[in-house]
């Protein structure tokens, strides 16, 4: 392009082309993508005037709107802005000052092209609904969404309103409530974006689109609605229907935990025949009024406790870390293959390795059904995932991973076993990190017998690892900078939260996890009925009860982490008969059909009713301490100040740096309802004072297993609150 004039701002630059194309370019500077910060939505106020003056001189035919960024386009709004609202008030002026701007770009005298090359998100998504054309690349990582309902709000810069005029209702109800992105193929089949462009040549064509708009060649993208969905979108009926199954399936979804999604409904339903600016002015009251709920600040402050995590390490251990363009999985079960898959889904080429064929044509098989899946939820393309399972190599030598740079173990929990691996990877690699997929066995230990036991560490996938975000990164007294620098940084291009923790017994997720799937064994014994305890902490938010977590993880697995867990721990962590019984009654969960629930067909069918049978002798256990409160309270209490208590001990023994690193933690790695800001900050609002006298009472009536920790102890007697520990 060359540019007969050029102006720029600090995040913000524009030039127009001998073509009398206008190029107006957001690169944030000092950052690697783009945020609609208030600052840069005043800069870009400002430029509009500049091109409304432009425009009215004749000296610009069309407008392309890009980024400088290299395959990102906008990140979205600036989360820590929304944060900063103090009030509904302000949040609704802020959502009607970015409607008011955007709206001026909706009307220049020019047509408008939003050129979109990698992922669009939130606001940067409600700034292109606002020009007149939109071009995307094909580039894996384009993809465009309006995400707010994951931080409690919706749409505030005129998402709501121009989403449905632009894909119909339908289309944008699904985008809308579900959060998540759609890639280019699909945003150019319902209307979203006018072409796909290849990434290789994207500049080249988003000039010869601008070309054939400013000739006429091409016509705005508008719905084409079959006639099912005109009669449900055109008629008071069809709307009706339409929008009632909508708060059904938010009510399948998100219960009544979230009021994000319900408000979204009802501004969608409440615009339709509403002038523009009342449209505008109903979305941002709603932006207003969600904003400044409990349930959007403890959103927000998850995914800003995510975004840190990212940048836990110092900056003089971050720089010693090196790439890993080639991993090694020794272990090719369940674990091993996912995150063999895992790699291969991020272009990262992989080894799986075992000892045994079967095990891994089994590993492999599983590699393979996952990348399938990608592609039929669109992940990405058949082709793509293809092209990734090729990345994924079977071995049973060890030969082939002479040049990994990094081998994670995933095999049996056997100290001596993961031990022999490690000698045995170390020698046929020489100098890779070695990293292993233990859930509580010592890493220090592990690296006793390896030539450099500064290279083991600790990277703790949860399974299923494709879904499960976070990976505990487990750091022993001897890993040294390289190894943790290294380990992160692979955790970070897996698309991964790492969370780091101190090689302690069980970690971080698992130790907490521990006295609340225990104290679910108790209240089983005493007389409680399975679904009873697994309703009482679904009703709190959890995404299912602990007993039917256990029948997940596996009665045989289960038995043996509780078993770890009370040698490490003693009395607070022995653990309830239980598990015992299940397995003397040859239940191992859902792996073999019979749990605390019945599975068929890999289908739950319900909890099992005989279950109850083998724990009825013991109802008489009677229900502790707080027998005048509801049931369904004392069960929750007992499970859950069990976890808060254990994660006092482990405050204490500084296992993680604080508690934002334990809620975050929580929530990414036991679905622990975002809703409530994690364990701490939940703990924090229930009242220390509460939770340290239940723990004493219970623990007078039910044993020293609640015990209340000398941290909780001293914070009950200060008056002080997790938060003030950060």
């Amino acid at each position: 392009m060359n540019a007969s004039t050029s102006e720029a701002t600090s995040d913000l630059s524009f030039k127009v082309d001998r073509d009398h194309v206008g190029w107006l370019t957001f690169d944030r500077q000092g950052a690697s993508v783009n945020v609609l910060t208030p600052a840069l939505m005043q800069e870009l106020d400002a430029l509009l005037s500049q091109l409304e003056s432009r425009i009215a001189n004749g000296q610009m035919l069309a407008l392309v709107i890009e980024s400088g960024k290299e395959g990102a386009f906008f990140a979205g709004a600036d989360v820590e802005a929304i944060a900063n609202l103090s009030s509904a008030a302000q949040a609704r002026e802020a959502a009607s000052v970015g409607q008011r701007i955007f709206r001026r770009i909706e009307r220049l005298r020019v047509p408008t092209i939003a050129a979109v090359d990698g992922a669009c998100m939130g606001g940067g998504t409600e700034l292109i609904l606002h020009c007149d054309y939109r071009i995307a690349s094909d580039r894996s990582s384009t993809s465009i969404g309006l995400p707010e309902v994951r931080l409690g709000i919706l749409p505030g810069f005129g998402g709501t309103v121009k989403l449905p005029a632009l894909v119909g209702m339908q289309n944008a109800l699904g985008i809308i409530l579900s959060g998540k992105p759609v890639r280019p193929a699909r945003a150019q089949r319902i209307g979203l974006v006018d072409r796909v462009a290849p990434s290789a040549r994207f500049r080249s064509a988003v000039s010869e689109f601008a070309a054939e708009v400013v000739s006429k060649r091409v016509q705005p993208a508008t719905p084409q609605l079959g006639f099912a969905q005109r009669l449900l979108e055109r008629t008071g009926p069809g709307r009706r229907i339409m929008f009632g199954a909508a708060r059904k399936q938010a009510a399948a979804e998100v219960g009544s935990f979230y009021p994000a999604p319900y408000r979204a409904i009802d501004v969608l339903s409440s615009a339709v025949g509403l002038k523009a600016d009342a449209a505008y002015a109903l979305e941002a009251t709603a932006l207003g009024e969600l904003a400044v709920t409990p349930e959007s600040r403890n959103l927000v402050r998850v995914f800003r406790l995510s975004q840190a995590a990212r940048k836990a390490l110092p900056p003089d251990v971050t720089e010693r870390g090196r790439p890993v363009e080639k991993m090694c999985v020794i272990g090719a079960g369940v674990m091993g293959g996912a995150i063999a898959e895992l790699a291969a889904a991020h272009d990262i080429p992989v080894v799986l390795k075992d000892i045994e064929q079967d095990a891994l044509d089994s590993g492999l098989r599983h590699a393979a059904d996952l990348l399938r899946k990608a592609a039929v939820a669109r992940v990405f393309s058949d082709e793509e995932a293809s092209l990734k399972f090729a990345l994924i190599t079977g071995t049973l030598e060890y030969g082939d991973i002479e040049d990994a740079d990094l081998v994670i173990e995933a095999v049996v929990e056997r100290m001596a076993v993961k031990q022999q691996v490690f000698r045995e990877a170390e020698a046929a690699t020489g100098n890779a990190v070695l990293a292993t997929n233990t859930s509580a066995l010592s890493v220090d230990e592990m690296a006793n017998g390896v030539v450099r036991p500064g290279a083991v560490l600790g990277l703790h996938f949860f399974n299923p690892v494709h879904k499960m975000p976070l990976v505990e990164v487990v750091a022993g007294p001897r890993t040294d900078a390289e190894a943790l620098a290294t380990g992160f940084g692979l955790i970070l291009a897996l698309g991964k939260t790492p969370v780091l923790v101190a090689d302690r017994p069980g970690f971080l997720v698992n130790r907490l996890l521990a006295p609340y799937l225990n104290e679910a064994g108790f209240l089983l014994e005493e007389g409680r009925g399975v679904e009873d305890i697994d309703a009482a902490l679904e009703s709190f938010g959890m995404p299912m009860g602990p007993l039917r977590l256990l029948d997940e993880i596996g009665f045989d697995v289960a038995r043996h982490a509780s078993r770890e867990m009370a040698s490490s721990f003693g009395d607070r962590m022995t653990p309830s008969g239980v598990l015992d019984r299940m397995i003397d009654d040859a239940r191992l969960g859902r792996k073999n059909g019979l749990g605390f629930h019945r599975y068929q067909d890999g289908r739950d069918r319900g909890a099992d009713p005989t279950v109850e049978a083998l724990f009825a002798k013991n109802s008489a256990l009677a229900a502790g301490p707080a027998a005048s409160a509801s049931d369904a309270e004392e069960v929750r209490s007992r499970c859950l100040y069990g976890m808060v208590n254990e994660a006092a001990h482990a405050l204490e023994e500084e296992v993680v740096d604080g508690p934002d690193s334990v809620d975050l933690a929580m929530v990414l790695g036991t679905g622990f309802p975002p809703f409530r800001g994690g364990l701490l900050r939940w703990a924090d609002a229930e009242g220390i004072q509460k939770i340290h006298d239940a723990l004493t009472e219970y623990a007078g009536a039910l044993g020293s297993r609640f015990a209340p920790a000398p941290l909780l102890v001293r914070m009950a007697e200060q008056n002080r609150t997790f938060t003030d520990l950060n």
